[in-house]
C-alpha cells in the first residue's frame, strides 16, 4: 500500500455468536425493521474489535455504514460525534445529492454558508436541540431513501459529546420505524456509562451482546497468528493464566513478548508470567485515574493490601465508608479488574501497574499504615509481616516481634522461603541488641537449610560470634546438620574448634552440656572429613567407644554416623562392625521426611558400602511414604535419591533407574539445595546403568566443583563413563585415574564406595593392557576382602577372574559366584554367573547353560537389563557352536509341543535313546537346561 502503513489487526475469534445477532439484526433493518444493538463489557473485552468486523457484514447487506467512536479528551467538541456519522457520507456524494438532502427540516442543521464548504464539517453545533433533533432525524431519512438501510456505528458512546449522546437516545427510541440498525459499544464500570442519557440508551436497545472472555483454544490460535509459528500448549496456558483470556491484555503480552523475540515454548513460560507491558499499564493507569477517587483509592489499598483485603481493611486504610467501598469494588469488579465477589485483582498485571504507579514514599508510608491496621486488628503475624516487608526506613516498636512470630508460622506451616524473607527483613531492624540478632540469624540459618547450605553456615558464624556464653555458642553451631559444614570455609572452621575447646571435651561433662559436646564433636569431625589424617583420626575416635557404644540420645547416634561414614571412607573397620551398629543406630531413628536435613544421609551411604541395607529399605519407604502427604518436593527428591542408592545396592537397576528418571524429569537440581545427597545417588545409578540419557542430565547444569573431592569424583567418573559409551577409550581410562587419584589423596580407600580400580581395569583390557588390568584388578580384591562387604569382594574377585586365564581364572569366577550368594546385591550375582557361564561354555556347556539360564532368572527377578541381554548373547554365541540337525530339530519341535520321548521315538520311527540323544545335543546348541524351556528358545529363533 503506497504512502500508507496497514495495520495488522488480530484475527476475531469465538464471535460468532455475536456476528450471526448482529447479521439477523442487519437483515431486519434491511426489510424495515430497525433496532437498537448494545455491545457491552469490561475494558479490553474486545468490543471495538467487534465493531469494526461488522462493516463487511453491512456490504453484503447492501447497507451504507456511518462510524463514529468516543474519545474521553473529545467529550467537549459539540456534535462531534454526529460529526463524525455524518461528513464523510455528506462530503462523498455529489453537491446536487447533498443539496437534495439538506431540504426541509434537514436544512436547518446545514453549516453551508453560501457556496462555500466549512472545513469542520456541515452539521452545524449552534441551534436549539429540538431543532437538531428534527433535523438530523429528516436529514437520516433523506440518506436512507437515497442509499437504503444505514449501519450507525457508535463505539465507546459513553465518550460521546452531549447533543451527540442527546441525538443518540432519541434515535434509539424511534429507530425500529427505520431502515436503519444502530450499534453501540458502552465500557461496563465506567463512571461515564451510568450518566442518564447513556444509561437512557442502553434501556432502549433490542439486544445486547457481551464478548465473553477467550478460551484456551482462542488463546492458542492468537498466540499462534501472532508468532506466526505453532506456539506449545504449555506457553500458551501462561498467557491463559497471566490475561484470563481478556484480548486486549492477551494481545499486549504477546507484543511485549514479541518485541523481546521470546519463543513461545513451554521453557519461556516464566517470561510470560514476567510481562509487564508498559502499554498497557499506562492504560490502565490512566483508566482508573479518570474515575472517581474512591475507586482509585480502593484500587491503591487492594495494592497495598494483596490476598488480605477485605472492606473493612480497604475502609480503615483509605478513610472511606463501607459503602462507598462497596461501590468502588463493584466498579473495578465490572472494570474485569478483580475477581466476582473478592476485592482481589484478576491479574498480576493490574496489581503490579497500580504498584509502579506509586512513588517510594507514598508506598512506603501505604505499607505501614497497612501494617499498623493489620496488628491493631489482630491479624495473623505473616500479614503483618508481608506489609512489613516494603517497609525499610520506618521503626515500628511491635516489628520485630511480629517479624519473628511470622517467620516461625512460616516454618511450621513448611514454607521456609517465607521464614526467609521475614528473617532477612528483621536484620534490618537497628534496634535489635546481640541477642536478639544472634536468634535471628539462628533461625534464618535454619531456614536457610533447604535452600541455600552455604548460606546457612554463614549466619549461624554470624550468630556465634555474636554470643558468649560457650553453651550458647554451642547451641547455635548445632542448630545445623554436621553434613552441612563439610565444605565450611576456614574461618567457620576456627570458629568450630574455639567453641569446642570453651565447652570442653564430652567426657569431662554431663547432662545438657555432654549432649552439646558430642553434638559439636560431631561438626568439628565431619569439618575435617576431607583430610585423611582426620578420617583416621575418627576411625580411631570410633574404636574408642569400645565393640557395644551408646546410641540412646540424638546427640551419641549423630557422633557416632558421622564417626562412622568417616571410618567407611577409610575402610578403618569391617564391614560387619559398620553395618552392625548403623543398624543399631537406624533403629533408634524414626522415619520422617526432616531426615533428609540431618546426618542421616550418611548412614545410608555407610549401610549401602557395607551392603548391609536390608532395614534401610523399608525404613526409607516409610519416610517416602509420609513425605507424600506433608513433606516438600525437595525432600521427596532426596528421599528419592537414597531409595535409588539402595536399589542399586540391592542389584534393582531397572528400579534405581525409573527413581532417577522422575527425579530428574523436571527443571535441573538445586545442587545448593541439595548437596551431594542427590547428586552420588543419581550418578552412580546413570553409570552402573549405563544410561546415557542420565548422564547427559547430569553433566548439563553440574555442581561446583571447589574443594569437595566427592563431587570432583562423582562428576569425573560420570564424564568418564559419558566418554566411554562414545568409544573414547583413553579419555575414559584418563579421567578414571584421575578420580582414584583424587579418592586416595583425600584417603577414601573403601571400594565399597567407588569401585574406579574396576573401571579403570575394564579400560585398561580393552585397551590390550592386561597386565594393568590385572594389578588393578588385585589391590581392588585385596582391600575388599579386608572391608568383608560380599558385594564388594564378590564384585572385584568376577573382574580379577575376567581377567586371569585358565583354571585360576575359572576358580575366581566360582569363588565370586559363592560369596554373591550372601550377598543383597542380586545384581552383581547375575553377572558373575554370567562370566562363570561365559568360561565354561566350551568346556562344560552343560554346567555353563546351568549358570547363564539362572544368570537370566536372578537378572530378570531383580530387574538388571544390563545382565539379562550378557547372558542372552552368551547363550546365543554358545548355541551358535552347532547348528540343530533336521533330526534334532523335528525332534525338539515335537517335544516342545509336549511329546514324551517314546511319542516321538514312534512318530520318527527310531529308537528312544536316539531321541534322548538328540535332545541332549540340542540342550546344548540352544543353550537350556530342561524341557520346559524348548518352546521359547525356539520362539527366540523365530522357529
Amino acid at each position: 500500500m503506497t504512502g500508507s502503513t496497514a495495520v495488522r489487526r488480530p484475527p476475531l475469534l469465538e464471535r460468532e455468536g455475536e456476528l450471526a445477532v448482529a447479521e439477523a439484526a442487519a437483515r431486519a433493518a434491511r426489510d424495515g425493521t430497525g433496532s437498537v444493538l448494545l455491545v457491552s463489557g469490561p475494558p479490553g473485552a474486545g468490543k471495538s474489535a467487534l465493531l469494526r468486523a461488522l462493516p463487511p457484514l453491512a456490504q453484503r447487506e447492501r447497507m451504507t455504514v456511518l462510524r463514529a467512536g468516543g474519545a474521553r479528551l473529545e467529550r467537549e467538541f459539540t456534535c462531534g460525534v454526529i460529526g463524525q456519522l455524518l461528513n464523510p457520507v455528506l462530503f462523498s456524494v455529489s453537491e446536487p445529492v447533498r443539496d437534495s438532502w439538506l431540504t426541509g427540516a434537514a436544512a436547518r442543521v446545514s453549516a453551508r454558508h453560501g457556496d462555500g464548504m466549512p472545513a469542520n464539517g456541515l452539521i452545524r453545533r449552534d441551534i436549539p436541540h429540538r431543532q437538531l433533533l428534527a433535523g438530523l432525524d429528516a436529514l437520516l431519512a433523506n440518506i436512507s431513501a437515497e442509499r437504503g438501510p444505514l449501519l450507525v456505528l457508535a463505539d465507546d458512546v459513553h465518550f460521546a459529546d452531549e447533543p451527540s449522546l442527546r441525538w443518540l437516545a432519541h434515535l434509539a427510541q424511534r429507530v425500529q420505524h427505520l431502515p436503519v440498525l444502530l450499534v453501540c459499544s458502552v465500557r461496563e464500570g465506567d463512571v461515564l456509562a451510568d450518566e442518564p442519557l447513556v444509561r437512557q440508551l442502553a434501556e432502549a436497545a433490542t439486544t445486547t451482546v457481551r464478548p465473553r472472555l477467550l478460551s484456551a483454544g482462542a488463546v492458542l490460535g492468537l498466540v499462534n497468528w501472532r508468532n506466526g509459528t505453532e506456539a506449545d500448549e504449555g506457553f500458551s496456558a501462561a498467557c491463559l493464566e497471566v490475561t484470563g483470556g481478556n484480548p486486549m491484555f492477551l494481545t499486549a503480552v504477546l507484543d511485549d513478548l514479541a518485541a523481546e523475540e521470546i519463543a513461545p515454548v513451554a521453557a519461556n513460560r516464566a517470561r510470560v508470567h514476567a510481562a509487564r507491558p508498559v502499554r498497557l499499564r499506562d492504560w490502565l493507569l490512566t483508566c482508573l485515574r479518570t474515575q472517581p477517587k474512591p475507586v482509585w483509592e480502593v484500587a491503591k489499598a487492594i495494592t497495598v493490601l494483596g490476598e488480605h483485603a477485605d472492606l473493612d481493611l480497604i475502609g480503615r486504610l483509605t478513610g472511606l465508608d463501607e459503602v462507598a467501598c462497596e461501590l468502588a469494588s463493584r466498579t473495578l469488579t465490572r472494570f474485569g479488574l478483580l475477581e466476582p465477589g473478592t476485592p482481589r485483582f484478576a491479574h498480576a498485571l493490574v496489581r503490579d501497574a497500580l504498584d509502579e504507579s506509586m512513588t517510594v514514599e507514598d508506598r512506603e508510608r501505604a505499607h505501614v499504615r497497612a501494617a499498623e491496621e493489620l496488628h491493631l486488628g489482630g491479624r495473623p503475624a505473616e500479614q503483618v509481616a508481608e506489609r512489613l516487608l516494603g517497609v525499610l526506613s520506618v521503626r515500628l516498636p511491635w516489628a520485630a516481634e511480629a517479624l519473628r512470630s511470622a517467620a516461625d508460622a512460616a516454618v511450621r506451616r513448611g514454607a521456609p522461603e517465607d521464614a526467609v524473607r521475614y528473617l532477612r527483613r528483621l536484620l534490618l531492624d537497628d534496634t535489635l541488641d546481640d541477642n536478639d540478632r544472634a536468634a535471628a540469624y539462628v533461625a534464618l540459618a535454619t531456614a536457610e537449610v533447604g535452600a541455600d547450605r552455604a548460606a546457612s553456615v554463614r549466619h549461624v558464624a554470624q550468630a556465634t560470634a555474636l554470643l558468649s556464653s560457650p553453651q550458647d555458642r554451642a547451641a547455635a553451631l548445632v542448630r545445623l546438620s554436621p553434613a552441612l559444614f563439610a565444605d565450611a570455609p576456614p574461618d567457620v572452621r576456627d570458629q568450630l574448634d574455639e567453641v569446642v575447646t570453651q565447652l570442653g571435651a564430652p567426657g569431662e561433662l554431663s547432662g545438657g552440656d555432654r549432649e552439646l559436646a558430642l553434638h559439636l564433636e560431631a561438626r568439628a569431625r565431619h569439618v575435617g572429613s576431607a583430610d585423611p589424617a582426620e578420617l583416621m583420626a575418627s576411625a580411631w575416635r570410633l574404636r574408642g567407644f569400645g565393640p557395644d557404644p551408646a546410641v540412646a540420645t540424638p546427640a551419641e547416634r549423630e557422633l557416632l554416623t558421622v564417626l562412622l561414614f568417616a571410618t567407611t571412607k577409610v575402610a578403618g573397620a569391617t564391614a560387619a562392625e559398620v553395618g552392625g551398629l548403623g543398624a543399631r543406630i537406624l533403629r533408634r531413628e524414626p522415619a520422617t521426611p526432616a531426615h533428609v536435613h540431618g546426618v542421616l544421609p550418611l548412614l545410608v551411604d555407610t549401610l549401602c558400602a557395607a551392603d548391609s541395607v536390608a532395614e534401610l529399605a523399608p525404613w526409607l519407604d516409610s519416610a517416602f511414604e509420609q513425605c507424600q502427604d506433608n513433606g516438600t518436593t525437595t525432600e521427596r527428591d532426596l528421599i528419592d535419591a537414597e531409595r535409588a542408592l539402595v536399589a542399586l545396592n540391592r542389584g534393582r537397576l531397572t528400579e534405581a533407574g525409573e527413581i532417577a528418571h522422575r527425579v530428574l524429569a523436571g527443571p535441573p537440581p538445586d545442587w545448593a539445595r541439595t548437596g551431594t545427597t542427590m547428586l552420588v545417588p543419581l550418578s552412580l545409578t546413570a553409570v552402573t546403568t549405563r544410561d546415557g540419557e542420565l548422564i547427559r542430565r547430569l553433566l548439563a547444569e553440574p555442581p561446583e566443583e571447589g574443594t569437595n573431592v566427592l563431587v570432583s569424583a562423582v562428576l569425573g567418573l560420570l564424564r568418564g563413563t559419558a566418554a566411554a559409551l562414545h568409544g573414547d577409550r583413553e579419555s575414559a581410562l584418563a579421567f578414571t585415574m584421575d578420580i582414584g587419584w583424587q579418592l586416595e589423596r583425600a584417603g577414601w580407600r573403601n571400594p565399597g564406595l567407588f569401585s574406579w580400580r574396576l573401571f579403570a581395569a575394564t579400560l585398561q583390557k580393552r585397551l590390550g593392557d592386561t597386565a594393568a588390568a590385572r594389578e588393578l584388578a588385585e589391590q581392588e580384591q585385596l582391600r575388599a576382602h579386608e572391608w568383608g562387604a560380599a558385594a564388594a569382594i564378590g564384585r572385584a574377585t568376577r573382574v580379577a577372574g575376567d581377567l586371569t586365564p585358565g583354571a585360576a581364572g575359572l576358580a575366581l569366577l566360582r569363588e565370586a559366584v559363592d560369596v554373591l550368594e550372601t550377598s543383597a546385591n542380586r545384581s552383581e550375582l547375575a553377572r558373575s554367573l554370567v562370566r562363570l557361564g561365559q568360561r565354561l561354555r566350551e568346556t562344560e556347556p552343560d554346567e555353563a547353560g546351568e549358570h547363564l539360564g539362572r544368570a537370566r532368572e536372578v537378572a530378570a527377578d531383580c530387574g538388571d537389563p544390563v545382565a539379562e541381554r550378557w547372558a542372552r548373547r552368551v547363550g546365543e554365541r554358545r548355541a551358535g557352536a552347532g547348528t540343530l540337525t533336521r533330526a534334532e530339530r523335528r525332534v525338539v519341535e515335537l517335544a516342545a509341543d509336549g511329546a514324551t520321548n517314546q511319542e516321538i521315538a514312534r512318530s520318527l520311527e527310531v529308537s528312544v535313546r536316539a531321541v534322548e540323544k538328540h535332545l541332549t545335543n540340542s540342550y546344548r546348541k540352544l543353550g537350556v537346561r530342561r524341557r520346559t524351556e524348548l518352546a521359547g528358545a525356539l520362539r527366540a529363533r523365530n522357529w
